[in-house]
């Protein structure tokens, strides 16, 4: 049998091996820890992917190491310096610096480099390759590899089709966060000149964006149209209403026709993806009852989510219009002019191609591991179909090749680490953070790209206030304010897509975090209220995307707030307030 990958997951969970150097824990995508076989992805391909956006933009970074501490993924950012082969040297004192940034060659090809990204605007160039041939080609890879048949492939053929897609969805990371560096670039513009210009927090600023993030709503739109077409057969729209929200999807193929062709297509575009950043996660498409419910909504309340965008895209127009009137010079509204057509441009594939570089190729490696997990259980190597997420990619692919009843052993090693991984409370960060990189020092092009890098990392994450804890007997708390108004309503604690079915109509969502697929409950709910994320986070996007308050980085909501409880969402201060 083949050795086992060395792998970083499960780790003990009481006394986690805690590495050298200052680590914030990343729960802004991944709020549990990761399965052997999602981390085996995740880690290794953002771990690859980040090295090359640092050099490509020549910023003063190595990377951005993602690792996992006691379970849970934790990351730590390595400058870039002389001999930096582990992932990043320590920043030298501040006068050796200031001569090593202009004198070392390494230094100086590293900020040439940034100056031509910059001047030859690199993030112009990767935003217009996205929508020219990375979103195409990979729709077109995506096509192509459903369309597999992956029960006919013998063990050895699924084994080598385990290799290149790995290999795919490495590459499909590398485009993520590529654009990740693209987008934030525009954005972050906007956002420094409206706040030199014209006074604007940058909640106003992105005031200038809401409506534009059309991935967000597509799937909720797509619903209400489907929902619409099935509204007109009486017969066909009473035995929807009647039926459990998981015999829905039953009901509608029973009853053939266009229907069941139109919902077919509808599961086929929005049900292949992830519901979250991890293999394990079943697709919106194995959950009937979560399409099943919120289809019965929309034939019971119909929301009308392009008469929203209608109302965003006047905001946008009001917004555009008072700041060109509050601008002092022709010249200062021509460059603002031309900052929002750039950020205008860019600001809609933070989303969308989070759906075609993360979502669906999570959901294609799922169907894979399903595939080979029946294989196993058939060759006695795992006991269930679900014990394929607790072996690692490579030892997936060794036991297709080399069945043994020692994988086995190792799952149930590894089951148990798992559950000691998800009881223990991660802390925030661990050793001790270093002061901010000296910006004084660095040529304007480095110090711009720096600005930039931190402006969206920290308005992406929001670590520090995402790692506060409020005490048990707060009736107040305090996050950052992600989406305008206030709305006071019933809360509903929503942990994980498992308990999607919890949400009623006008419920205040308080969950950990979202990912972009759980924007088609957004239609549903009146406000939301997260434990972590910033400003830029999916689920501050897709609630500015439906209109509604919200209040993200509140650091643990979900621990303090209760199903059922009255509460306050006020999206212009950033505050919850527990009302009952």
């Amino acid at each position: 049998m083949t050795e086992p990958a060395t792998h970083e997951s499960p780790v003990a969970a009481h006394l986690p091996a805690i590495p050298a150097g200052y680590w914030q824990r990343e729960a802004s995508h991944n709020p549990r820890p990761l399965t052997p076989l999602g981390s085996s992805l995740f880690t290794r391909g953002v771990n690859r992917a980040f090295p090359k956006v640092f050099a490509d933009f020549g910023l003063l970074l190595e990377t951005m190491e993602f690792r996992e501490i006691g379970g849970y993924v934790y990351t730590s950012a390595k400058p870039f310096g002389v001999g930096a082969g582990d992932g990043g040297g320590r920043t030298p004192p501040k006068p050796l610096l200031w001569l090593a940034l202009r004198l070392h060659p390494a230094f100086r090809r590293r900020i040439a480099t940034c100056k031509k990204a910059l001047r030859g605007r690199l993030d112009h160039t990767l935003i217009e390759r996205w929508y020219g041939e990375w979103r195409p080609r990979l729709i077109a890879d995506m096509a192509r590899l459903r369309a597999i048949d992956l029960a006919s492939l013998s063990d050895a053929q699924l084994a080598a089709h385990f290799e290149k897609l790995r290999g795919w969805f490495e590459d499909a990371c590398d485009v993520h966060f590529c654009l990740s560096g693209a987008n934030g670039f525009p954005l972050a513009r906007l956002v420094f000149f409206c706040r030199k210009h014209l006074g604007y927090d940058d909640l106003r600023t992105l005031s200038l964006m809401s409506g534009l993030s059309g991935a967000s709503s597509a799937p909720t739109i797509a619903l209400a149209r489907l929902a619409d077409s099935l509204r007109a057969d009486d017969v066909l729209r009473a035995a929807l209403l009647a039926a459990a929200p998981a015999s829905v999807p039953a009901i509608i193929d029973g009853h053939g026709g266009a229907a069941a062709s139109a919902f077919r297509s509808y599961l086929d575009e929005y049900g292949y993806r992830a519901l979250r950043y991890e293999v394990v996660e079943r697709t919106l498409g194995e959950e009937p009852q979560i399409v099943g419910q919120l289809l019965q909504e929309q034939l019971r309340r119909p929301v009308d989510v392009q008469a929203e965008q209608e109302l965003l895209k006047r905001g946008r127009d009001e917004a555009k219009a008072a700041a060109l009137a509050a601008l002092t010079s022709e010249a200062l509204r021509a460059q603002f002019l031309d900052l929002l057509a750039d950020a205008e441009r860019a600001y809609p594939v933070r989303e969308d191609n989070e759906f075609y570089t993360v979502s669906v190729p999570f959901a294609i490696c799922r169907f894979a591991a399903l595939e080979a997990a029946r294989r196993l259980v058939a060759s006695d190597s795992i006991a269930v179909p679900d014990d394929v997420f607790f072996l690692t990619w490579d030892e997936v692919i060794a036991a297709l090749g080399a069945p043994s009843e020692a994988f086995a052993e190792l799952v149930a090693e590894r089951r148990v680490a798992f559950a000691a991984a998800e009881a223990f409370d991660p802390p925030a960060s661990y050793g001790v953070e270093p002061p901010p990189p000296p910006m004084g020092l660095l040529p304007p092009a480095a110090r711009e790209a720096m600005e930039v890098m931190i402006y969206i990392r920290d308005n992406v994450f929001e670590a520090e206030m995402s790692g506060a804890r409020a005490g048990g007997s707060v009736t107040e708390l305090r996050g950052r304010a992600a989406a305008k108004g206030t709305f006071t309503g019933t809360a509903r604690v929503v942990m994980g897509e498992h308990e999607f079915d919890k949400l009623q109509p006008g419920d205040v969502l308080v969950c950990p975090i979202t990912s972009p697929v759980w924007s088609i409950l957004f239609a549903s709910v009146s406000a939301l209220v997260t434990d972590t994320g910033g400003i830029l986070s999916h689920p501050a996007i897709i609630a500015r995307e439906y209109g509604i308050p919200a209040v993200v980085a509140t650091g643990n909501a979900t621990q303090l707030i209760r199903d059922g409880q009255q509460v306050l969402v006020d999206g212009d201060a950033g505050i919850v307030r527990i009302l009952t």
